[in-house]
């Protein structure tokens, strides 16, 4: 394992998610569409399959709690999550102009989640009363501008960069979120890393003292190895 470099690091894409945040498009949304929506609670652990039909459609306004996004067919993961936030766009334009072939997702609630289920004719009638596009509009480009500075963290690296960039993640979450999220199975869902290379590498991160958990669960970190 190589020592850490001393060279300024480029802001990391959950950084970058997080400052660049559109936070009053997504208010604007909540506070006008809430009123239409139906409260809901998702607990820890559990998940929820976004629209599968175009007659049951909905549209997600989260109000607390932290989750991740994946691929259904391939369930594979795309992104965490930090309320307030709206979702559901992707697979509610699907359906609204019927995209053949169309990607399908669920969340997963890392901690409990609440907010309010919109019906996506109602979404987009309100949209379009409330002339809402505009807010819309800024949310999804920013998200293609994160999985963008995401894809280049994750996409064609080693297993070690990617573990040592979702540790980076991972240290960066507000502690009370942190100390809900086991570190092994955070990078295994997100990876597809082999649990005993995850392990491995953990254990070797721990004998360098780079990190300390306990009980599974990520409690401190210094500055990483750029190298494995």
């Amino acid at each position: 394992m190589s020592q850490s470099d001393d060279l300024p690091r480029p802001l990391h894409a959950f950084e970058f998610s997080q400052q660049t945040k559109p936070l009053k498009a997504i208010m604007d949304l909540h506070k006008v569409l809430a009123p239409f929506g139906t409260a809901f609670t998702l607990n820890a652990g559990t998940k929820m399959l976004l629209s599968n039909d175009r007659e049951t459609a909905f549209i997600l306004l989260v109000t607390t709690g932290c989750f991740s996004v994946s691929h259904a067919q391939v369930d594979l993961h795309m992104a965490t999550v930090f309320a307030p936030t709206v979702v559901g766009l992707i697979d509610g334009y699907s359906l609204y102009y019927d995209v053949q072939a169309r990607p399908q997702h669920y969340i997963r609630a890392e901690t409990e989640c609440t907010g309010w289920i919109i019906p996506l004719d109602l979404f987009v009638e309100k949209c379009d009363e409330f002339n809402l596009w505009h807010d819309i509009a800024r949310i999804l480009a920013q998200r293609v501008m994160v999985m963008s500075a995401r894809d280049s963290e994750l996409v064609g690296n080693d297993a070690y960069s990617k573990i040592r960039s979702l540790l980076m993640e991972l240290w960066l979450y507000p502690e009370d979120i942190r100390l809900q999220i086991k570190v092994s199975s955070f990078i295994q869902r997100r990876t597809r890393i082999s649990r005993s290379r995850i392990m491995d590498v953990l254990a070797e991160l721990k004998k360098g003292n780079y990190i300390e958990m306990k009980s599974g669960v990520l409690i401190a970190m210094d500055k990483l190895p750029v190298a494995f």
